[in-house]
């Protein structure tokens, strides 16, 4: 058990020693979780703006003269030798370290997680990776290269797909076929064109929650703008090797005890043409406006199947909401905790070797680049949750048949030709950044599969 051994290294005063880059919302709640821990410390953490990293450290009660800036790999480790905590705005540092355990990459930028992911994995380091944005872009390149190093690359629990993940393989190891499996969304009818302007209006945030949790403007928007979503579930889909059954998904409006029907096949009652499928259940009712009455909103499901009557006998009898002509059900979670689970894919990785959930070595779908509004030549492409371009699932023998740009392959680069709102852009559609470290992985990976 986790807690044990926890509770025994902690006895003998050898921590899993943790490193975290990116001390945004998800860091800071990271850290905050792991000091209530026993067995593991956050011994450093990277980020550009030490302020941020170094408020990470005091809401979580390190006095601020326990907390040393270092600016080498040597001052961070005479930094935790000294019983320290060290902040460094060079994420090299932590990985570098013979000291570190793990490191949690949670920048949510592809190109810096790319950059931080290799190195990781270069020098042989347990890698948790919070930056789905990475992972769907280069997550199968790199998940070969953990292999190859003898270490973890892990999605992390906590995250929506590493919890759906988790229900996947507990239906899968039990024999179940996997019919669909997704996450909730609270996706509004003029959500896909919001920008990162209007993100304290649509979630209500206060200026005092922006400073205190250093809210990320873009970060938030791709959760509003629907990108967001559609990168877990490709994240979801490399790890369990399930597909999308449209571009971008279907995403209906739909209530937890309606959803086993609803992802059901098409002469079932549902709406899905194969099993085997990643989707979205929208909380927001079809007029666009209203929340359902009873809603998944942030939890996660799996709609299972069996043919056995002993089986759907038991399972009808345990109250699962059943579809699909009564032999699929469903399982569902209604919540998921972002950083507080996430010491469990630490501990995971670091006590038995073993992730949470970690790409296929060939992806299954890729998040395509599409068109917000718009967009003329010479337009500057920024990216997820940006102003100029949204994500959509597609499965990869699909993009890659029509050439089309990943989602993190497109900020700061420049169109070459004017797009139309909702259409897909391909590579020879833009200027592409030719010294991009994620590019150069992007084209490894695919020159590999």
């Amino acid at each position: 058990m986790f807690s044990t051994q926890l509770a025994q290294r902690a006895a003998e005063n050898n921590p899993i020693r943790v490193g975290i880059i990116g001390a945004g919302k998800f860091g800071a709640g990271l850290v905050a979780q792991l000091s209530q821990m026993q067995g593991m410390v956050v011994s450093a953490i990277a980020d550009i703006d030490l302020a941020h990293a170094t408020n990470a450290y005091i809401v979580s009660n390190v006095p601020p003269d326990a907390i040393s800036h270092v600016q080498s790999v040597s001052t961070l480790n005479d930094a935790i030798r000294s019983g320290k905590r060290a902040i460094t705005e060079d994420g090299l540092h932590i990985i570098q370290s013979e000291l570190i355990d793990v490191v949690v990459e949670a920048t949510g930028i592809p190109e810096v997680g790319a950059r931080m992911a290799y190195q990781t994995l270069m020098h042989k380091k347990h890698l948790v990776m919070v930056n789905v944005e990475t992972d769907v872009t280069v997550g199968a390149l790199l998940r070969r290269l953990a292999d190859n190093a003898g270490v973890v690359y892990t999605l992390v629990d906590g995250d929506q797909p590493g919890v759906t993940m988790n229900i996947v393989e507990w239906s899968k190891t039990l024999g179940f076929e996997i019919v669909a499996a997704g996450r909730g969304t609270v996706f509004y009818d003029d959500d896909r064109v919001g920008i990162p302007d209007t993100v304290p209006q649509r979630f209500e945030f206060s200026e005092e929650l922006i400073e205190r949790r250093t809210i990320n403007f873009k970060m938030f928007n791709s959760f509003r703008d629907g990108s967001k979503a559609q990168i877990e579930m490709t994240s979801l889909a490399n790890m369990a090797g399930l597909l999308p059954d449209v571009r971008g998904m279907h995403e209906p409006s739909v209530n937890i005890s309606d959803l086993a029907q609803v992802f059901s096949l098409k002469e079932e009652g549902g709406i899905l043409s194969r099993h085997g499928v990643v989707e979205l259940a929208n909380s927001i009712a079809t007029d666009g406006k209203t929340m359902l009455d009873n809603p998944l909103r942030m939890g996660v499901f799996v709609v299972i199947r069996t043919d056995h009557p002993f089986t759907q006998e038991d399972l009808a009898g345990y109250n699962l909401y059943p579809g699909g002509d009564g032999k699929n059900y469903l399982l569902y979670r209604p919540y998921h905790l972002v950083a507080v689970e996430a010491p469990i894919s630490i501990a995971k990785a670091a006590l038995y070797g073993q992730p949470t959930g970690t790409p296929l070595p060939t992806p299954v779908a890729d998040v395509i680049t599409v068109a917000k509004r718009n967009l003329k030549a010479g337009e500057i492409l920024d990216g997820s949750g940006g102003y100029t371009v949204n994500g959509l699932i597609e499965k990869a023998e699909i993009a890659r048949a029509e050439n089309l740009l990943p989602l993190g392959l497109s900020d700061s680069v420049k169109l070459t030709s004017d797009v139309s709102q909702g259409e897909a852009i391909s590579y020879d559609m833009v200027e592409l950044d030719e010294a991009s470290f994620v590019l150069k992985l992007r084209r490894l990976q695919d020159t590999t599969v």
